[in-house]
């Protein structure tokens, strides 16, 4: 009886060793989460030398814009070129920056004057870049470790992926989180999770379309939920060293 206790005893003492070593194997800092996604994304070399990015999209969340529409963004200076159509049709160019909420509009290359008018358009162009960006460039939003929040390691399927939260931009002044799973191996992120105010799932986003955009810089282009059909597609990401001088200040 006395050696089958300690049979057990030695047992469990086996189990809870190996479930510890394991926690403590999979688990990551903060830290350590960055550096992985700066791995997944080819490394800091390639984003830290383009200081231009331009890029299309295709996508229908109700919080972007919503015909296809494309950016040209200098990451330095912030200032940022939009151009699209509204629902007539028409031609639309915004001149802004990214830090604020200041600019000019062009509607069929002629500008709007009226400041509520055009402010009524650099809103939703903003938010769009807001929202594409953040999931669109990595080190944008998950390259500062004091906005993470390390969780659990998952296993989906046969690959193990660490997980962390991140605080999303507020809209209609809900604010949202991102929960994104991101390859333990290659560093790539799998799948983003956005959560509202109560912890339910938003969008459910697989990504896909890595794409080298220069520079060895990889980033993924394809967002689809397949249960809610939302998408977003950047059938055009390019990152750049120069641009021609006047594509930020004239339509």
């Amino acid at each position: 009886m006395y050696i089958q206790k300690i049979e057990r005893a030695f047992c469990l003492f086996v189990f809870l060793f190996s479930f510890f070593n394991e926690q403590t194997a999979f688990s990551q800092t903060k830290d350590q989460i960055v550096n992985l996604v700066w791995q997944g994304v080819g490394g800091r070399q390639g984003w830290n030398e383009a200081r231009y990015f331009m890029f299309s999209c295709s996508t229908n969340l109700k919080e972007t814009f919503s015909e296809e529409h494309s950016f040209l963004w200098d990451r330095s200076t912030g200032a940022c070129r939009f151009e699209g159509t509204n629902e007539q049709q028409q031609k639309v160019i915004v001149l802004f920056n990214t830090n604020n909420d200041k600019g000019k509009v062009f509607i069929d290359n002629k500008a709007v004057n009226n400041k509520d008018s055009t402010a009524l358009i650099i809103l939703p162009v903003k938010m769009t870049f807001d929202h594409e960006t953040f999931w669109l460039f990595p080190p944008k939003s998950l390259t500062d470790a004091s906005r993470l929040i390390v969780k659990d390691a998952e296993l989906i399927g046969s690959t193990r992926y660490n997980v962390a939260e991140v605080q999303q931009f507020p809209t209609d002044t809900v604010p949202l989180k991102s929960k994104v799973y991101i390859d333990t191996n290659t560093g790539r992120i799998f799948q983003w999770l956005t959560l509202d105010e109560k912890e339910r799932v938003m969008y459910k986003f697989l990504t896909s379309g890595f794409k080298d955009v220069g520079g060895g810089l990889l980033l993924p282009t394809v967002f689809i939920d397949a249960k809610s059909g939302f998408f977003m597609k950047f059938p055009i990401v390019s990152a750049l060293i120069n641009i021609e001088s006047d594509k930020l200040s004239k339509p």
